[in-house]
């Protein structure tokens, strides 16, 4: 997969927009204040230039945005899904969070579109080209995980879950090159993290001030 001639141009492109989906998160979410306010934007900016690229075959195979690989990756995506909702479980009963309602049910629908968008930034856009330009995996893994866990730097179980998801998350989309299981995990697993360990109804807040 590693074309550092060819992949230049277009890899500093990517890396920049995700650079500016990066800046555009902690402005609209910390300086502005209000929760979720970034979920909207980043998702129909990440749909526009995914279906606009996303025309080329070759890109959608860089990206793992194709069916090739879907089913290896969803049984790898497996493991990862059922560890991380046991924790989850298992960290709800304890604090008597375990509850299923409307509200976690929706979430677990809408959810997944927020994941497939942050997998697509981190590991399409900018993991992948960042191999493309020669950068060694392990140094890849970190990135993974540090750049999941830097957006959440202010909750702590929000940075040592993802600093966890981040690298595994890597290892497979390198491992199939497939998008699409990750982000439904990533989405699932947030869900269930969000409502059962933080005790947080999104649905409630997604909208609400600080």
């Amino acid at each position: 997969m590693r074309n550092v001639r060819g992949a230049a141009p277009r890899a500093r492109l990517e890396l920049t927009f995700v650079l500016v989906a990066l800046v555009a998160h902690f402005v609209l979410t910390r300086a502005v204040g209000i929760r979720g306010l970034d979920v909207i934007p980043i998702c129909l900016c990440v749909l526009v230039y995914a279906f606009w690229r996303g025309r080329d075959a070759n890109v959608r195979n860089e990206w793992g945005t194709r069916r090739a690989g879907a089913r290896a990756c969803a049984l790898d995506s497996l493991w990862l899904l059922g560890i991380g909702a046991a924790v989850a479980v298992a960290i709800g009963w304890f604090r008597e969070l375990l509850v299923v309602d409307t509200h976690l049910l929706w979430t677990l629908l809408a959810y997944p579109i927020w994941g497939i968008a942050q997998q697509f930034l981190v590991l399409s856009l900018c993991a992948h080209n960042l191999d493309a330009l020669g950068c060694p995996r392990p140094l890849l893994l970190a990135f993974a995980a540090i750049g999941f866990a830097c957006v959440h730097f202010t909750n702590p179980p929000l940075v040592a879950a993802t600093a966890v998801l981040g690298p595994w998350c890597a290892v497979l989309f390198f491992r199939h090159r497939n998008l699409w299981p990750l982000g439904i995990a990533h989405g699932v697993l947030g869900a269930l993290f969000y409502r059962w360990v933080l005790g947080v109804d999104v649905v409630a807040a997604l909208f609400t001030s600080r």
